[in-house]
């Protein structure tokens, strides 16, 4: 190889690595000039407060408004309970009392205070005897050894009167009301009921079975 030929070739040479580090230096502005910052992460929104949900509108429970009475006409009377019914006195539901006074209004009082209080009793006696069975032996000649058919239960003399019979001194008729129970169970309280009474010549009051047109 010629001196020149060597010559030539240490110039490519030399200019090769001059192009390399030409290269090398130039680097950094081509990309840009600068080292990359690194950017801060991507913060996701904050969620908005969630928004609660409305409560459900509560509706006021409010009863059945009260039907007013009415206001025009007068009120039809309630029946009461002691008020008579067809024409009866001694009709629904009164006290001993009562019933002792209506008693004393319908009947003639024609007999002693104290004579028709023992006959009044005695008439009570007779009565229970008849509807109960019990006590049937006091009165021998009247009931005859006979029992009773239907017998009542938990019975009681309400109020009684008497009066004279046939406008007799010795024959009284005496009116009872009285309660108790039939043999089927049905509470009855006022039960009407006459017994006849009649004075012996010893003086004894007994009972006497009451003629039919008096019963």
């Amino acid at each position: 190889m010629t001196g020149a030929e060597r010559s030539g070739l240490v110039m490519l040479a030399m200019a090769a690595v001059l192009s390399v580090v030409g290269v090398a230096l130039l680097w950094p502005d081509m990309s840009g000039g600068r080292t990359p910052v690194a950017r801060p992460p991507v913060s996701s929104p904050a969620p908005s407060p969630t928004t609660a949900a409305p409560s459900p509108e509560v509706t006021p429970t409010v009863g059945p408004k009260p039907t007013p009475s009415p206001t025009t006409g007068s009120p039809s009377p309630s029946p009461s309970a002691s008020a008579p019914r067809d024409g009866d006195d001694l009709a629904g539901s009164v006290s001993d009392a009562a019933l002792l006074h209506s008693l004393r209004l319908t009947r003639q009082a024609n007999i002693p205070p104290t004579l028709e209080e023992r006959l009044v009793d005695l008439g009570g006696k007779v009565l229970l005897a008849d509807v109960t069975g019990t006590g049937r032996k006091a009165f021998p000649d009247y009931f005859k050894g006979a029992s009773a058919t239907d017998r009542w239960r938990d019975c009681r003399i309400r109020a009684g009167v008497g009066e004279r019979y046939d406008n007799r001194s010795d024959a009284a008729l005496i009116h009872l009301v009285w309660a108790g129970t039939s043999p089927l169970g049905e509470r009855d309280d006022r039960r009407p009921a006459t017994v006849l009474l009649v004075r012996d010549a010893g003086g004894t009051w007994a009972p006497q079975p009451l003629p039919a047109e008096d019963e």
